[in-house]
């Protein structure tokens, strides 16, 4: 019979041969800690070391904690007690939390506490319990120690200038790892960073300084710096009042166009924008004459009563501790108050303008269409008894023509009614009326109407004679 190939156990997964034991009856340990701890420079913490599973039929014959590099950190025998053969992590700031020579104690419970933190605390930690049957087990762990800095910001005091300066500083000092400082501002600047070292070892400082054009518009804004420290649950925001120092920058108000002769409390005001403030104000005239009515009131020119004097150019001239700043105002005196101009009536008079012009088209419009229609029908009415308009008439008053001069013959009967119930007389009343909204006839019309008989009589061409 054959027999199986033997499979090495350095070929076999972790997994694998951890069934294995447990199928032997055998049970493994090992050993539980936190790949890293973080510690505050100069304060306290602990560093987690456990022995699993607690219920493992196994026995802890002694602790160790060995720093690479140092060797024996701290030692702990059940029969011995504890141990710290190294001057630099001695008894006074190491200790176990449980472990103990007390035989209920948890022995398997081997965590370190650290006090007083110090940079050369930072390093990696090795966890070690030595056991029986199973032999060593061990766990690894990084220490941290980081150190929180302090924070603040200033504003330095520059003058207006060309080339671009300092304006704010920024500090963060006694870092670890050094803090990360960036600025929030409105304006174009640039932040240089430097680093030096801090005031306890193994720390950082930072300081930023906000770099820019120094003009009198930075003068009074707000920039604000951001430092960023994983120590820092949030940002820590400092905000920063720049401060430019710039000559007076000077303007008039007062002038309203309106100075006449004999305006009373006329007022000018010298504006000023400067850094620092104003130590001066000097009014002067371009003429090199001051009426005698103005008054000097520090950054206020009072005139009691406008005169000619007073149609002039004003100077105000400022003064501060960085230079001089000056505006002038031109004065001119009308004889009478300019009366002031209200533009509501005169918009008011133009739309009404407008809508009147507007009523009158619509309504020429309208009589023309009337007219029109009734002028076309009656000419239809009067086309009815036949096709060509030189044909006689019918009208029962007839304009005859004679050798004498026209004549009117009118029946004495009332004449037939038209079909809308009304008489003839009553349309030639209308047609006169019509008439009176037309042009007269031009010149000569009638004469066109008019034409020459064998006897020397004039006779109408479109006349009908009985």
């Amino acid at each position: 019979m054959a027999r199986a190939a033997a499979i090495p156990l350095s070929r076999l997964s972790p997994l694998l041969l951890l069934l294995l034991l447990r199928e032997t009856g055998a049970q493994d340990v090992w050993v539980q800690v936190l790949p890293e701890v973080q510690g505050r420079l100069g304060g306290s913490v602990e560093l987690p070391c456990h022995l699993l599973p607690p219920t493992s039929n196994v026995r802890v014959s002694q602790v160790t904690w060995l720093r690479l590099g140092v060797a024996t950190v701290a030692a702990f025998h059940p029969s011995f007690g504890v141990h710290f053969p190294n001057p630099q992590f001695s008894k006074d700031r190491l200790s176990f939390v449980k472990a103990s020579q007390d035989a209920s104690a948890d022995q398997r419970d081997a965590t370190l506490a650290f006090q007083g933190l110090v940079v050369e605390d930072e390093g990696n930690y090795t966890c070690e319990f030595a056991t029986f049957p199973n032999g060593t087990r061990r766990g690894v762990t990084w220490l941290r120690v980081i150190a929180q800095p302090e924070s603040h910001a200033e504003a330095q005091e520059v003058t207006l200038g060309p080339e671009p300066v300092p304006v704010a500083r920024c500090v963060s000092a006694g870092g670890r790892p050094p803090a990360r400082i960036t600025w929030i501002s409105p304006l174009g600047g640039e932040a240089r960073d430097t680093q030096e070292l801090g005031p306890q070892a193994g720390t950082v400082t930072v300081i930023s300084r906000y770099t820019l054009v120094p003009v009198s518009q930075v003068d009074g804004v707000k920039v604000t710096c951001r430092v960023d420290h994983e120590s820092y649950e949030e940002p820590v925001l400092l905000p920063v009042t720049l401060s430019v120092r710039y000559p007076p920058e000077v303007s008039i108000s007062g002038y309203d166009d309106n100075w006449y002769l004999g305006r009373s409390e006329a007022v000018l005001t010298c504006d000023v924008r400067s850094n620092p403030e104003p130590t001066g104000y000097d009014w002067s005239t371009t003429s090199g004459v001051f009426p005698a009515s103005a008054v000097i009131q520090g950054s206020q020119l009072l005139v009691h009563s406008v005169d000619h004097l007073v149609n002039t150019t004003f100077i105000c001239t400022v003064t501060n501790a960085v230079g001089t700043g000056r505006a002038e105002q031109l004065i001119l005196v009308r004889d009478t108050p300019q009366a002031s101009r209200d533009v509501g009536p005169l918009v008011w008079g133009a739309v009404g303008g407008t809508l009147l012009v507007l009523l009158l088209l619509a309504g020429g419009s309208v009589a023309f269409i009337l007219l029109r229609g009734r002028r076309r029908r009656k000419s239809l009415g009067g086309a009815g008894g036949g096709s060509n308009g030189d044909r006689g008439s019918y009208d029962t008053k007839t304009q005859v023509f004679g050798n004498g001069g026209p004549v009117f013959w009118t029946p004495t009967a009332p004449g037939p009614m038209r079909p809308d119930g009304r008489d003839e007389e009553e349309e030639e009343e209308e047609e006169k009326a019509e008439e009176g909204l037309m042009l007269p006839p031009p010149p000569g019309s009638l004469k066109d109407d008019m034409e020459s008989h064998l006897d020397g009589s004039l006779i109408s061409r479109r006349a009908v004679y009985v």
